[in-house]
């Protein structure tokens, strides 16, 4: 492992990493309690998330967060305690229509994210949840409050309306068909996309991710990003990762985000973020 005196930032990834991927909660006593240590020691950190600003500052202020996070995947770098916007990127003008109505043909339930002139994200969801337990899921994945909007395209047929930053499709290929290739023929050109949950798949603007988010973060904090550590557990992590000069898989990692990492921690189950924050501190 590297010395801690290398360490001037550290960005942690949230589901998967320190919060349960199916499951709405917060971290464990012991990483709540590493995150603290870190941040007592002096060290910047921040996350670099797939949730949005609003999520961080209503549902974690317990962390404590001070620095500009990285969230929406990168779409925005904002400030946790003013809600101040650093960065937003939308998804193209061009390509907002015929993604809609690629969506509204779907049988994909799918949630959209528009922020609004005040920085504030709003979530529409164009179908019901299928079962009590989905609707559980969605609540912890997709984030609250959510409006029905069974046409997403009607959305947008008034002139000057928010693009959206991005949006999010329930597709479980272990019980359904796969259609995250079929996504990535369409709009692969146009659009990044990823599978961010065993469940799953996001896209947003073109070059926008976690990774362009760190960047961005690096600039405004004057940080050398050879001196991040990052930490993650999903493919989408995988452009944060590449970025940090530090890079670091949670044990339960997918195969691409453990290929790309210095070194592997314990898994979610075991506190590995913890015990990562803990070496440092």
């Amino acid at each position: 492992m590297i010395s801690p005196s290398a360490i001037d930032l550290v960005i942690l990834d949230l589901d998967g990493t320190v919060i349960d991927l199916f499951h709405s909660g917060v971290p464990s006593p012991r990483v709540s309690a590493a995150i603290a240590a870190v941040q007592a020691a002096g060290i910047p950190l921040t996350v670099g998330t797939g949730r949005t600003l609003d999520y961080l500052r209503q549902q974690l202020s317990a962390l404590h967060l001070t620095y500009p996070v990285v969230t929406a995947h990168g779409c925005v770098v904002g400030d946790p305690q003013t809600g101040t916007i650093y960065r937003e990127a939308t998804i193209p003008e061009s390509v907002v229509a015929p993604l809609l109505a690629w969506l509204d043909a779907s049988s994909l339930v799918t949630a959209l994210y528009v922020n609004d002139d005040q920085g504030h994200t709003h979530l529409y969801q164009n179908r019901p949840s299928r079962t009590a337990a989905d609707q559980r899921f969605h609540d912890h994945v997709f984030g609250n409050p959510r409006t029905l909007q069974p046409s997403l395209s009607a959305l947008y047929t008034t002139p000057h309306a928010h693009a959206p930053m991005k949006f999010i499709c329930d597709n479980d290929p272990t019980t359904e068909a796969d259609l995250f290739p079929a996504i990535t023929a369409a709009f692969g050109t146009e659009l990044y996309l990823t599978r961010t949950h065993p469940r799953l798949f996001e896209g947003m603007a073109p070059g926008v991710n976690k990774g362009t988010g760190l960047h961005v973060l690096c600039e405004l904090l004057q940080i050398d990003p050879a001196r991040v550590l990052a930490i993650g557990d999903n493919d989408n992590d995988i452009p944060m990762l590449e970025v940090a000069g530090h890079a670091i898989a949670m044990g339960n990692a997918t195969p691409g985000v453990k290929a790309v990492a210095d070194w592997v921690a314990p898994s979610i189950e075991e506190d590995g973020a913890a015990v990562v924050l803990e070496w440092l501190v």
